[in-house]
């Protein structure tokens, strides 16, 4: 089968050559969003799995759309579609982006002859937050969200009014109380970071695939140095609340964080998101994104939503099924594979791919 190249190139990151024009095309992106790069993308991967970008390349324009091919061989439950894989985007909204001119039609012609090369049963995509970075998405779109946006085009007296009032007082309690803030953009407060990172997640009880390697965080800031920045809330130098932040060319993501709980009554945590936005406003960015809750309506998202209380943003899921018999066989196989095991299974209506639910 003979895909076009002008229309649709596939770049894997394992091969040298392929990934140096994958660094060079997210280099000519005016975005140059985080998720994008290949470094990024490749610390959300197994071994087992492949990198790869799906793009199109043109003078003044351009598709970037980063991917995980999954083998489904590896999965316990899999049985006999060994040669088939689904595809799937990085943690974050991961895209297709598009920017400049560039043929849409042609792209995802190039892109469904490719999933039928290499066996792809499904496709899950988190889109673009930013309207002008998305790209027409042949296949299903979900709604989600709100992803709460902390919009930085303000005076920066002007952003603490845009603060809900506890928020506000909140920012000046901390100050009172000798709260300060520090950005770290070398990143040498990693170890003070982590441990107060982990004992957040210690009190939130959260599910082990939230407790990041030190290893994964330092392998982060190197593969993608120069877009990584801690900022450290601090009371007698000690660190109370933390977080860490991705830096694209006009905004900032926020990544992971905490706060210990002797930082709640000084308000630590509210300081430093001011400082934050204080900050990003300095350095030429126009928002900060705080994403959303953990599940819908949640306290979490409530709290972001006191710093941006008329910013909360929908963004989009998208969902191919490209070969609907494996698909339906998947489900059939992982439910016979869940009975053996003595487990009752069925495909939950609210996750994609089924068959991994």
């Amino acid at each position: 089968m003979s895909i076009d190249p002008t229309n649709f190139i596939l770049l894997d990151a394992a091969v040298p050559e392929q990934r140096a024009r994958w660094e060079d095309l997210w280099d000519a992106w005016p975005h140059g969003d985080v998720v994008a790069h290949p470094g990024y993308v490749e610390l959300f991967a197994r071994p087992e799995d492949r990198v790869v970008c799906a793009s199109q390349m043109r003078r003044a324009g351009g598709i970037l759309f980063p991917l995980i091919v999954r083998p489904l061989c590896v999965e316990p439950w899999a049985g006999g579609e060994a040669n088939s894989c689904d595809l799937v985007s990085p943690y974050g909204y991961g895209g297709p982006f598009g920017w400049g001119s560039f043929e849409v039609e042609a792209f995802w012609k190039g892109f469904d002859q490719w999933a039928r090369v290499v066996h792809a049963v499904s496709l899950f995509a988190r889109l673009p937050l930013f309207k002008d970075q998305l790209i027409p998405f042949y296949g299903e779109t979900i709604v989600k969200g709100p992803c709460v946006i902390v919009s930085l085009k303000q005076e920066p007296d002007d952003i603490l009014q845009g603060y809900e009032k506890a928020a506000r007082e909140n920012v000046r309690q901390a100050k009172r109380a000798g709260v300060t803030v520090e950005p770290d953009p070398d990143c040498r407060r990693l170890d003070e970071f982590l441990a107060v990172y982990y004992a957040t997640m210690n009190r939130l009880g959260a599910l082990p695939k939230y407790y990041f390697s030190k290893s994964f965080f330092e392998t982060l800031i190197a593969k993608i140095h120069g877009h990584v920045v801690l900022f450290h809330a601090l009371h007698h130098q000690r660190v109370l609340s933390t977080e860490l932040l991705l830096s694209s060319e006009h905004y900032l993501f926020s990544f992971l964080g905490g706060t210990l709980e002797e930082g709640f009554p000084l308000r630590a945590n509210p300081l430093l998101r001011h400082e934050i936005n204080l900050w990003a406003r300095a350095n030429g960015k126009q928002q900060v994104v705080l994403g959303g809750g953990y599940s819908g309506q949640d306290s979490l998202l409530r709290y972001k939503q006191r710093y941006a209380p008329n910013g909360g943003v929908a963004f989009s899921v998208g969902t191919r099924i490209f070969d609907s018999t494996s698909y339906e066989a998947l489900i059939d196989i992982r439910a016979a594979w869940e009975r053996r095991q003595g487990n009752q299974w069925s495909p939950p209506c609210d996750y994609f791919p089924a068959y991994r639910g």
